[in-house]
């Protein structure tokens, strides 16, 4: 459906139920009722005025952003996106998302490197709050030492966007350098995370990596606890349910990143006893 069509349908629906709102006294109880209700009622007027100015905004401020999407016109939007962050610095953390994307989709994986210093130079708040990207692209391109260093500080904090990911990419960064005993605390509270992906990608490292790495001893926690996650994750989205939600979430650049990961989770639990 065209941008211009759902802008045109949200407009539509407001007005609408503006007006079901405001008129419903009328037909129901009476002109004295409905003027006594407008009265006593009159900051809802303004509420769908507010409602109505917000949304007229953000569809005229984002015009060009849905007009590149529409067109699936990647190079346009990147050059656009290129434009706006490098050369105006005009920063928002929805469009450094969106030109990672880009990128991506153009197989141009050395500008993330640019984009970073941009703004760590620039905006340095905006850095943090994106790290989950980052850090990710250090997994990209096998630099697993790195996305651990980057990650490590990060720890903890809840001023970054997607924090539970970046704990996991943390987490991932330190299994695939086999340094599996410092990535058991991570992925035990990445298993019980209500994120689905994120639950099953940590019980399967748990059950793969870290319970095998120490035959001599028994691991009753993390076996009880990856016992326990994938049950709820079976109850949870039973048949194709799992499968629906990790497709609705590949938009996320992480989960771009982790697909072979998580291809290999799936297979995991379906075949798990």
């Amino acid at each position: 459906m065209k941008f211009k069509t759902i802008y045109a349908l949200f407009n539509v629906i407001i007005v609408v139920s503006f007006l079901f709102v405001f008129l419903l006294p009328l037909a129901l109880l009476g002109w004295d009722y409905t003027v006594a209700f407008w009265k006593s009622s009159w900051y809802l007027a303004l509420l769908f005025i507010g409602l109505l100015g917000v949304l007229n905004a953000f569809f005229l401020v984002n015009r060009r952003l849905f007009s590149y999407f529409e067109k699936e016109d990647w190079d346009g939007l990147s050059a656009w996106l290129v434009e706006r962050i490098f050369v105006k610095h005009r920063y928002g953390s929805l469009h450094v998302r969106y030109l990672v994307d880009t990128w991506f989709i153009q197989g141009d994986i050395e500008g993330f490197a640019r984009l970073e210093e941009e703004l760590k130079a620039r905006k340095p708040k905006l850095l943090r709050k994106t790290a989950v990207i980052f850090g990710y692209v250090r997994i990209l391109k096998g630099r697993s030492e790195e996305a651990e260093a980057f990650f490590a500080p990060l720890l903890g904090k809840r001023d970054v966007d997607d924090w539970e990911w970046l704990r996991f990419g943390y987490a991932f960064a330190l299994v695939l350098q086999r340094k599996i005993a410092e990535s058991r605390a991570q992925l035990l509270e990445g298993a019980s995370s209500k994120d689905p992906i994120l639950a099953l990608l940590s019980t399967w490292l748990l059950e793969s990596v870290v319970i095998p790495s120490a035959p001599e001893r028994e691991d009753a926690e993390a076996k009880a606890l990856v016992n326990s996650a994938t049950a709820g994750l079976r109850k949870r989205f039973p048949g194709s349910r799992l499968a629906a939600e990790i497709d609705k979430a590949k938009g996320e650049f992480h989960i771009v990143v982790l697909s072979r990961p998580i291809a290999d989770a799936r297979k995991w639990l379906d075949t798990r006893a």
